[in-house]
């Protein structure tokens, strides 16, 4: 009877302090959350000065380089589940009328994000106010004048190696890849349907907004 009953106790303590364990993990899952502050809940943003954005189609190297760029959008402050949406870019300009973007062969582009798009800014991690991810749902009009006249391109995809740093309001590009020409037309073969593609550049917010993630 005391050895039925010994093994009894044991059973149950063991089966508490699973109990235990595995309500202490959700708990620290659940607590795995990203934090947006953010008083204005928007933001806008200009290449950092002295640096350009400069988009590359992989198949042919050609590129083209814009010193002028902009970016403005939301960032709601709160708690968040997930990285996904941290912020939303809905509205970017590359390039002007007035200040093209110097590409080859003489030509020159400026871009926009397509409308009713929304880039949506995802951490991944986060480490010394630092957040890495990517930025998704790209949807960009790209209008060249070229040598055979005006080259309409659409970009679309993801942005890889995306960073944004707490202390200097940066939010960095670093050659992301993801994205692809889904159209082209009258590009000359500096663009072409179906080619990959990359973006690099370094955005700096007029005002910085914070993220942190335990």
């Amino acid at each position: 009877m005391r050895s039925t009953l010994k093994r009894a106790l044991f059973a149950t303590t063991v089966a508490a302090a699973a109990l235990g364990f595995a309500t202490t993990s959700a708990s620290a899952t659940a607590l795995a959350t990203w934090t947006v502050t953010n008083p204005s809940g928007t933001f806008s943003a200009s290449l950092k000065s002295g640096t350009v954005a400069t988009l590359v189609d992989t198949a042919t190297s050609q590129q083209v380089d814009c010193s002028t760029a902009s970016a403005s959008g939301t960032s709601t402050s709160g708690t968040y589940a997930t990285g996904t949406g941290l912020a939303k870019i809905t509205a970017a300009t590359f390039g002007s009328a007035a200040s093209p973007c110097p590409g080859p062969l003489g030509s020159s582009f400026t871009a926009v994000l397509a409308s009713g798009s929304t880039i949506s800014v995802n951490g991944s991690t986060y480490s010394g106010g630092v957040t890495k991810g990517t930025l998704s749902g790209i949807r960009v009009n790209l209008t060249g004048d070229t040598i055979l006249g005006t080259c309409k391109a659409v970009i679309t995809g993801s942005a890889s190696n995306a960073s944004y740093t707490n202390s200097t309001g940066e939010l960095k590009i670093a050659k992301g890849t993801g994205l692809k020409v889904e159209s082209a037309t009258n590009c000359s073969g500096l663009l072409n349907t179906g080619d990959a593609a990359t973006f690099d550049a370094t955005y700096k917010l007029a005002t910085p907004i914070t993220i942190t993630s335990p």
